[in-house]
């Protein structure tokens, strides 16, 4: 579906390993921090942008 594109997807692994290249931080830590919102629903649906919004906030740094 088209209109899902610009969601970020939890369960899709290549759209977490490119969100976690987007960031300085080491790329084991951002995963886990990304299956972390996840699990708490912090970007479960979300867009992309909000994602990145979530993870900087959460205190990673963006590349």
């Amino acid at each position: 579906m088209a209109s899902d594109s610009k969601f970020f997807n939890c369960s899709e692994k290549h759209e977490i390993e490119y969100l976690a290249k987007k960031f300085a931080e080491p790329k084991d830590e951002v995963i886990a921090k990304i299956k972390e919102l996840c699990k708490n629903n912090t970007i479960k649906y979300s867009t992309h942008k909000e994602a990145e919004q979530a993870l900087i906030n959460s205190g990673l740094t963006k590349k």
